[in-house]
């Protein structure tokens, strides 16, 4: 049989204690004071509660009028008796006996802030709550030894680390032991509350204790991570303090899946990458239950309220494409940080979580000495998740009992605080003694549990060394190495043409606007009239199209995704007639089969970080849908680089992800200026080894339509970085294709010269990527030029090698490569294609370079300069005089 939940047991206690009005012969009022008091309590008590285990300044411990009895008009009488509602219950108290009820449910070791909330219903809620366990968390009995054996074997990780495991770091989480009670807690009332998937965020600190003490790792395999062969899917290829796994955890109500993210040490990067990995696990449900799956972020209190990133998932929780239905945050609070010597250089709020605020996220308070009362509110938080569909903030507030890492001295900055600490009992002491004053166990107790834990990491070390294989000389690790298997990315014709005409079919009464009704005339004719061009739009629109056809998912988000930045897109209509915006939209990619697969498209919040963290997330668990993020300029990718360098370039290296998201970048010069140019192509690039990713600069429609339709078609899953065109180039009609070139062939790595040109006259031959191709065959044209080729290298990693190779072999009298490229010099390809570019050309042809010199901004902001630099650098490459 299940046991009682504390609320009930607590209630009932609190109703039993409360002398009714027929049990008294005293004056029962009903007082506006009384009840005003009451709501002070509830908006103001969280500034009295005692939380904070060093008994510190931690609160403002000024006289608070709000909570002083006085202020309402109510005077100390034993006599009268006020007709209060707590709890959800009616109570008769004399005033005394309120100030007490109120001061045991607002300012005790558990508090909650939630006046903020807007929701009037859970605010309620959160009340009833708190009022009606009465004065006590506690917990029943078998679950205060279960508390008793986690706390002594949290303890006990971190005492045989540092005595056993002294040559590793130790994040030690020692001073808030009871966040392993916390986190199992979590899991266990997850279960009992129907959640079947736990996608979860750990910081480094602590995070191995909480693996084997909440998580139920094994400690062989724990022990293994500081082995020379630790288990590979915990160990990957990164620090053991970012290890993660999945895997199905077993609890007494039953089994829950549960997901702990490696992550780096960009401490909270992770936060968007899991709500990411939520929302695709939610997605792709088949039952209708999306808000089984729950989001637990595990952060520090420095890095809660000093990382913008965590403002900007904030941000997200509440918008239409990335909604998770609430995460549960719990922050480890150890009232440092780093080594920060003054409070105010950490954070400018009160609290480090009053960030949450801002979204109406109640926050609920915790001493973390007080492991019942860790439990009651760990409970409580997974309730209001699962309720409400909202985020949550657990503020679990405890204290640091050695420096950021073992072996730091936090004395240096913090002697007084540190002296404090040195004479505080230990978590595990205080509630062994509570437990012992309980008689729930004897004076014995933690220490006969103690040997178990420390016996079993004994036992498991042992084990490892004996299985662990001999050291040996260090080798190079060779290179990743996938098969790709190719794929068709053409459609036949005629399946195209059907797609142009579902495309092109508005739903009667939407009143389109003029350029979209233009579109559609153009899409018609190309669909009777195979020879008109296809422009970039229309080839987009199809590549997506004809994979939804086929039943693939597609999910693309960003800035002005919608229409797109340069009008590019048109994937959403609005009905130019409707009294009210977004009142009537019409999204044609929806419409293009019976049985097609599910479009998404978000308009995303003005971020970047959070934004594409939560997109590669996503992409991790996406099964085969194609996911895609677009930059509003490819320029504005540099706000999320810790993601790009951190998760997207490696976390298939470090940790086995396998990610498939497309980034598109738009990039190009064109004298707009440095912050709406320039992609960052040499950065991408320089992060590029062992097939870790793909860059592509793809210069044509149907180049465009190949490309993306390989991605979603590869069973290879790796990101894709795509140089997307700006105006210039969508405008531009020699770059657009014909319906046959989607029909037939593929994507090409090297774009071959289609001009006729004789090639045994050949004696330069230009190499380029991009729009620039269009600004050198013009040029070449007007001077003409007969002896120079062009080649446009249209995916520059992993770089067609062999191709160009074989492509400049046929030029019989070559004499000089140039390579070609619109970007300064260092923010380009230049230096990462060099070595490419050697081994292709033949014996005795030189490469030199063409192009802008090297500049710290990416590009210049005078269109008439950008003019003349161009006209320079197509000159240089063609090797002709400037005559300007």
């Amino acid at each position: 049989m299940r046991p009682r939940s504390t609320v009930a047991r607590s209630e009932t206690s609190v109703r039993q204690s409360v002398p009714s009005a027929q049990q008294t012969s005293t004056r029962l009022e009903f007082s506006a004071g009384a009840q005003a008091l009451v709501e002070a309590y509830r908006v103001h008590g969280y500034h009295r509660a005692s939380i904070n285990p060093l008994e510190t300044d931690f609160v403002d411990s000024s006289p608070m009028a709000a909570l002083d009895p006085r202020t309402y008009g109510l005077v100390p009488d034993e006599s009268i008796r006020y007709l209060i509602h707590l709890g959800g219950v009616a109570h008769t108290l004399t005033l005394s006996a309120l100030s007490s009820y109120l001061k045991a449910a607002y300012c005790g070791s558990i508090s909650v802030e939630a006046a903020h909330l807007r929701s009037i219903e859970q605010r309620q809620w959160l009340y009833t709550r708190m009022e009606a366990r009465g004065d006590s968390a506690q917990q029943d009995d078998p679950k205060s030894l279960q508390t008793l054996a986690r706390l002594v074997g949290a303890e006990a990780f971190e005492h045989y680390h540092r005595a056993n495991l002294s040559s590793y770091k130790q994040y030690s989480l020692e001073g808030s032991e009871s966040l392993v009670v916390a986190l199992r807690a979590i899991v266990e009332w997850g279960v009992h509350v129907g959640l079947e998937d736990i996608v979860l965020a750990l910081p480094h600190r602590g995070r191995l204790n909480m693996m084997l003490n909440a998580l139920d790792i094994p400690a062989k395999e724990l022990m293994g991570l500081f082995s020379r062969t630790p288990e590979p899917s915990l160990a990957a290829s990164d620090l053991k303090d970012h290890a993660g796994f999945s895997r199905r955890i077993e609890t007494l109500d039953g089994g829950i899946r549960v997901l702990l993210a490696h992550n780096p040490s960009h401490l909270e990067s992770v936060s968007p990458v899991v709500c990411g990995i939520a929302r695709a696990l939610q997605d792709r449900r088949k039952d209708g239950f999306p808000s089984r799956v729950m989001a637990v972020l595990v952060h520090g209190d420095a890095s809660f309220s000093g990382q913008g990133i965590v403002a900007e998932t904030f941000n997200l929780s509440h918008t239409r494409g990335y909604d998770v239905g609430g995460a549960l945050h719990l922050i480890l609070n150890n009232q440092i940080g780093s080594s920060v010597s003054h409070p105010n250089d950490s954070r400018s709020t009160l609290y480090c979580a009053d960030i949450a605020r801002a979204i109406d996220a109640p926050i609920l308070r915790v001493n973390a000495d007080d492991p019942d009362g860790v439990v009651f509110v760990s409970k409580l938080a997974t309730d209001f998740r699962v309720k409400f569909g909202a985020d949550i903030v657990i503020d679990h507030v405890g204290y640091r009992r050695y420096g950021h890492f073992v072996g730091q001295d936090p004395a240096f900055t913090r002697p007084a605080m540190q002296r404090r600490i040195h004479s505080q009992r230990s978590v595990t002491k205080i509630y062994a003694d509570r437990l012992v004053r309980r008689e729930l166990a004897d004076s014995n107790e933690s220490e006969r549990l103690r040997v178990v834990a420390l016996a079993a990491m004994a036992r498991a070390q042992a084990e490892c060394k004996a299985t662990d294989s001999p050291p040996v000389a260090a080798k190079a690790i060779p290179p990743r190495r996938q098969t790709r298997v190719p794929v068709r990315t053409a459609v036949p014709l005629n399946e195209l043409r059907s797609i142009i005409t579902r495309l092109a079919a508005p739903p009667p009464g939407l009143e389109l606007h003029v350029d979209i009704a233009t579109m559609l005339g153009n899409w018609r004719w190309v669909a009777s009239e195979i020879d008109r061009p296809v422009d970039w739009c229309l080839a987009e629109n199809l590549a997506y199209g004809s994979l939804l056809a086929n039943g693939f998912n597609i999910r693309l988000t960003g800035l002005d995704v919608g229409r797109g930045t340069f009008n590019h897109r048109q994937h959403v209509w609005h009905d130019q007639a409707a009294d009210t915006d977004w009142q009537n939209v019409h999204i044609p990619l929806r419409q293009i089969a019976d049985r097609q697969g599910i479009f998404s498209i978000f308009e995303s919040p003005l971020s970047e970080e959070a934004v594409l963290g939560y997109e590669y997330g996503y992409s991790l668990q996406c099964g085969r849908d194609l996911v895609l993020w677009e930059a509003q300029f490819g320029d504005f990718v540099n706000n999320a680089q810790v993601i790009i360098d951190q998760f997207i370039a490696s976390g298939e290296a470090k940790w086995g992800y396998r990610s498939g998201l497309v980034l598109l970048l738009p990039h190009g010069h064109d004298g707009s200026g440095p912050e709406h140019s320039c992609a960052y192509l040499g950065r991408f690039l320089q992060l590029c080894a062992d097939g870790n990713m793909q860059v592509a600069v793809p210069s044509t429609a149907a180049q465009m339509y190949h490309l993306l339709r390989r991605q979603g078609l590869e069973d290879v899953r790796t990101p894709l970085i795509v140089m997307t065109p700006k105006q210039r180039l969508y405008d531009l009609a020699s770059s657009h294709s014909r319906l046959n070139d989607l029909a037939d062939g593929q994507f090409h790595p090297l774009l071959l010269e289609s001009a006729a040109i004789d090639r045994t006259g050949v004696v330069r031959a230009i190499i380029t990527s991009g729009k620039l191709y269009y600004d050198l065959v013009a040029a070449r044209s007007a001077a003409g030029l007969y002896a120079v080729w062009i080649l446009r290298v249209e995916q520059l990693y992993p770089f067609p090698t062999n191709a160009l190779g074989e492509e400049l072999a046929r030029l019989p009298g070559l004499r000089q490569v140039v390579w070609a490229q619109e970007e300064a010099k260092n923010h380009g390809a230049w230096h990462l294609v060099r070595d490419q570019l050697a081994a292709a050309i033949p014996p005795g042809v030189t490469l030199t370079y063409a192009g802008r010199s090297a500049t710290a901004p990416t590009a210049v902001a005078n269109p008439i300069r950008h003019s003349e630099e161009l006209v320079q650098l197509v000159a240089e490459a063609l090797g002709v005089p400037n005559r300007d």
